[in-house]
């Protein structure tokens, strides 16, 4: 077991520079070419401006391009912030603009969508800070870009970057900034989390040791996207572990399951979501012998058997706890454990360092054992904190440094953590926690929607949500002008799949006021459709 005193980039300079890091379809890059692409890149991006302190977004799918510039940027002392390839202008706009990104670094033209185009249609003012624009894939030389917000930027190709033949070879630290996620929220602005090199380097120690990665066959699939935390750390344990990853570009569940076989993969983390199409879409009673451990985490309660539909196939399923703030698999259920416990989300802490406690939210007193309530944690791997939030840092923290997780759960007598479920008001679409504030706010930016509510629900394709809207006059909603109008601002994964014309919300009275019973309008939603 190593010890935890590495920078990202010392976790991946003791890797033998000769073995596999990446594998991304006939392409394999070797630690020895990881680290070296990311000196170029890091050359590249100084000669652009970029230096401690600084942020730059990516807003990439999974290439080897998105690991070499975070190890770049780790190089430099700058910031990672992570953008998912769904998102569209009003997320995308809101992400940049927070964060002060100075460079943005994209693909034009990623599965033929035009993401020119989609900052074009971003506000001015929040594309005030990015003064250079990285294109991946694109050839020739560097240029002006389309004016955007009325701005000119520079433009550079992703190739020029890593044709730098000014290297540089330096060390950002351990203490430095290392990656900006943004989390679903319970208002329309998520928030930006935070996190420093050692908490991501740290984490990803803890997780190769815990978790097998580091045995001689280990071999992972990163079919969850670089641009959330557990897709990332994925990557990041397989590289503190010195291991191949196979990455996917775009998640299909056929190649998914060829690769598996292909590569002998044996570690994977997922959602109940992905693993059910995976096993959908692979023949065979026993198809992936090689799998050791599938973490998934619980996204669609249409899928409660997703446990037991592995075991007939000769898959173990265990449940394992995280968030964009605490990362992934801070625990993790044992892979010879009941079904029902491995269904569960949570299990035993991966490092004897990581501790848990469970505090009565309306008492402030904590609990015994058994007794449900809020999870709070301290561990090696939590977030630095909230990016210019100091309202939220202030509530998020316990004097001690527990942090609050804001999940209903209990602690058993053995230390194995239960997840029960969130206790704020967050939707599970797409595989992504989502705010439905964030959803609600862009319906009611409609002429036609006065007020909108969305509720989720559950169908064999997975969560999708339903508006429920109060109309500003007494016409027919437009369905079809209402999900164009979604469709124009936020990721598809949060459209609704419906609009349901509603006369008043279901409200209950609390100590706080009223509160929305979002799960009566599920309940409606599923009578209406007859799901």
């Amino acid at each position: 077991m190593a010890e935890r005193n590495d920078s990202l980039i010392e976790m991946v300079a003791r890797q033998p520079s000769a073995e596999a890091a990446i594998i991304d379809g006939s392409i394999s890059v070797s630690y020895g070419e990881l680290l070296a692409a990311s000196r170029r890149v890091a050359g590249g991006l100084a000669r652009q401006g970029i230096g401690r302190g600084d942020r730059i977004a990516l807003w990439l799918p999974n290439i080897p391009a998105w690991l070499i510039l975070s190890l770049a940027c780790a190089r430099l002392g700058a910031t990672v912030v992570s953008v998912n390839p769904r998102f569209r202008a009003v997320e995308v706009g809101d992400i940049i603009e927070r964060s002060g990104a100075r460079l943005l670094v994209l693909w034009p033209d990623f599965k033929d969508i035009d993401f020119i185009a989609i900052l074009g249609e971003i506000q001015a003012s929040a594309l005030a800070d990015v003064e250079t624009l990285v294109l991946y894939g694109a050839d020739g030389q560097e240029s002006d870009a389309p004016a955007l917000g009325g701005s000119a930027r520079q433009l550079v190709s992703y190739a020029d970057l890593e044709g730098c033949e000014d290297a540089f070879d330096g060390d950002g630290g351990r203490a430095s900034d290392c990656i900006i996620f943004s989390t679903s929220g319970t208002t329309n602005k998520p928030k930006l989390v935070v996190h420093t090199q050692h908490s991501i380097a740290d984490q990803a120690r803890i997780v190769a040791d815990a978790s097998g990665f580091c045995e001689p066959d280990a071999v992972s699939l990163a079919s969850l996207p670089f641009c959330g935390v557990f897709g990332f750390a994925l990557a990041m344990t397989t590289l503190a572990a010195g291991r191949p990853m196979v990455s996917m570009c775009v998640f299909d569940a056929k190649e998914a399951g060829r690769l598996i076989q292909q590569h002998k993969i044996t570690h994977i983390f997922g959602s109940d979501d992905l693993f059910h199409l995976i096993l959908q879409a692979t023949p065979g009673g026993r198809p992936f012998p090689s799998l050791r451990l599938c973490g998934f985490a619980s996204f669609n309660a249409a899928l409660d058997s997703i446990v037991t539909e592995g075991d007939l196939r000769g898959v173990t399923f265990v449940g394992v706890y995280g968030s964009s703030e605490q990362q992934a698999l801070i625990t993790c259920q044992n892979t010879d454990a009941p079904a029902e416990e491995r269904s569960q989300g949570g299990g035993y802490v991966t490092a004897e360092d990581i501790y848990f406690r469970v505090r009565d939210n309306e008492s402030g007193e904590l609990l015994p054992p058994g007794e449900a309530g809020e999870l709070e944690v301290r561990s090696p791997g939590l977030f630095d904190r909230y990016d210019n939030d100091d309202e939220a840092n202030r509530a998020a923290f316990c004097d001690d440094g527990y942090f609050r997780t804001g999940d209903l759960g209990y602690v058993e007598d053995d230390g194995r953590v239960v997840f029960l479920s969130r206790i704020g008001d967050v939707l599970r679409l797409g595989g992504f926690l989502t705010s439905p504030a964030e959803i609600e706010a862009r319906m009611e930016e409609h002429p036609s929607v006065a007020e909108c509510k969305v509720a989720p629900f559950s169908t064999d394709d997975g969560n999708r949500a339903v508006a429920f809207i109060i109309p500003t006059s007494a016409s027919a909603l437009d369905e079809d002008a209402l999900r164009d109008h979604c469709l124009e601002g936020i990721a598809k994964y949060k459209v609704p799949v419906r609009f349901l014309p509603i006369d008043a919300f279901p409200m209950a009275e609390s100590a706080n006021g009223q509160k929305l019973q979002r799960g009566k309008l599920t309940a409606r939603a599923e009578e209406l459709l007859n799901l």
